[in-house]
This record gives structure tokens, sequence and C-alpha cells, in this order.
């Protein structure tokens, strides 16, 4: 399964035999137009409930394999549990809410 968003791709693939196929295709077509897959740039997560992230997949080179990242606003990481994306957003609201209690005191602003 591919997702693409603006200048941001995720490929998706149950194993590293799976995800070889669709990222050769995408640097064929990149290629094609000039363009490449920037190891800066990019960054490779393994969801796995055993927590063996430390693999090498070979076929992505040399880009930075990450524990977590945040991909159109939600947080993955590679346990694959949504816990730690609950606590972000439960933190993201307090934050928020901190920030009206300056209005909610202030007498000055009345109910129409």
């Amino acid at each position: 399964s591919n997702l693409r968003f603006a200048d941001d791709t995720t490929l998706i693939a149950a194993s590293q035999e799976e995800l070889v196929a669709p990222l050769n295709v995408l640097e064929q077509y990149s290629a094609a137009y000039g363009l490449g897959i920037n190891c800066n740039k990019t960054k490779v997560i393994i969801v796995d409930r055993e927590h063996d992230n430390h693999r090498e997949i070979k076929s992505i080179g040399r880009c930075e394999v990450v524990k977590s990242f945040v991909y159109l606003g939600s947080l993955i990481d590679n346990s694959g549990s949504c816990e730690n994306e609950i606590r972000r957003r439960i933190q993201q609201t307090q934050v928020a809410m901190t920030k009206l209690t300056k209005i909610w005191r202030d007498h000055n602003i009345t109910k129409p």
C-alpha cells in the first residue's frame, strides 16, 4: 500500500521482501524525472511487536531507522500501539486548555 501527500511518500509492507518491489518502482519512476531518494531526509520505521527494530534493511541503504515519527499529525511508533499517540493528544489538549485559563479568568469578558 502506498500513501502520497504533497512531498511525503509512505511505503507500507508486511516484510522486507514486500518492501523491495514498491521501493524499486519508486526509485525507477523518480529517476525518470531526475529525482532520487534523499537518505538524509528519509526515515525508516519497523513496527514489530517483538521490538526487533535493529534489523538492517538492505534495500534502503543508510537511511536512518527511527523509533517513532509524526506523519500527517499522528504519532507512529515502532511498538504498533496507539498508547503514545493518545498520551500526546491529551498533552496537546492540556496545553491548549492552559493557554485559555487567562481568558476564562478575565472578569472584563461577559456573556452578551
